[in-house]
């Protein structure tokens, strides 16, 4: 195993694959970059054949090796990192990683995910409302208002992977109704330099669901973006059929499965 600082050779190596590696793309951006360690490991080639990122700009820090389902390269690599990584933290790793990580982490599973790239952003426009507004900074509180008190249902999880830096990186967009908002569509990350972003952030008001609001705002975000970026993407759980619709309604395809988590080091003291 040994540590990575050449952004270039990175950056090859995340282009083989580079429809599931959006994330870890725009992580090379300047905006990221100071707060990434990169970890790999080589094939007798002396080629990349395992890549790692832990990213610790966040509050809760992230550990990101996307590769195909039980992939050993990648989780021989994961292993080797135990003693490196923080007490606790969050993962995207290959389907069937549990077992690991089972005897040194305590594992709570979010499930699989699909990565979804934009196909074709030909007919967006077609599924946009005219009444869909751009947000940005200057909507912070009430954005995170809604979040936190009108997208869900009582009982239902929150959810979402958000910091309010995200609204700097593009505009996001919304739908009002009675002068609140009820639908909201924005990003986990963007980088023009790497030519990739990452639609998130995607919420309904539970009484407005089902009408189509959702798809009106994801659409008009993905073609915003697209204008921009040639490799537009997003994450899904699979469980989660309706947005899996939504999203294939506009264009997205499946490109890869992957696992979600948050890990805490057996006996750590947090």
């Amino acid at each position: 195993m040994e540590t990575l600082s050449d952004r270039g050779e990175i950056e090859r190596f995340l282009r083989r694959s580079a429809p599931a590696q959006i994330y870890a793309l725009a992580d090379l951006d300047d905006a990221f970059w100071p707060d990434t360690s990169w970890f790999a490991t080589r094939s007798r080639d002396g080629e990349i054949e395992a890549l790692c990122l832990v990213l610790e700009k966040l509050a809760l820090p992230i550990v990101h090796a996307v590769a195909p389902p039980h992939h050993e390269p990648t989780l021989a690599l994961v292993r080797a990192l135990v003693p490196r990584l923080p007490p606790r933290f969050f993962v995207n790793l290959p389907v069937g990683f549990e077992r690991a990580l089972e005897a040194t982490h305590e594992i709570h599973l979010h499930g699989e995910f699909q990565k979804l790239q934009l196909a074709s952003a030909s007919d967006l426009a077609s599924h946009e409302l005219p009444d869909i507004e751009t947000l940005g900074p200057e909507h912070a509180d009430e954005i995170e208002e809604f979040r936190a008190r009108r997208a869900h249902r009582p009982g239902e999880a929150a959810g979402g992977f958000y910091e309010r830096f995200m609204l700097e990186l593009s505009p996001w967009f919304g739908v009002r109704r009675g002068g609140e908002l009820v639908a909201i569509a924005g990003v986990h990350v963007v980088s023009r330099r790497y030519g990739v972003a990452a639609l998130g952030n995607v919420a309904t008001a539970p009484e407005f669901r089902g009408r189509g609001l959702a798809r009106a705002v994801c659409a008009r975000l993905a073609r915003e973006l697209a204008r921009h970026v040639p490799l537009v993407g997003l994450n899904v759980a699979t469980a989660n059929a309706s947005a899996r619709r939504c999203y294939e309604t506009l264009g997205f395809r499946s490109v890869l499965r992957y696992s979600e988590a948050l890990l805490t080091l057996r006996g750590a003291a947090l």
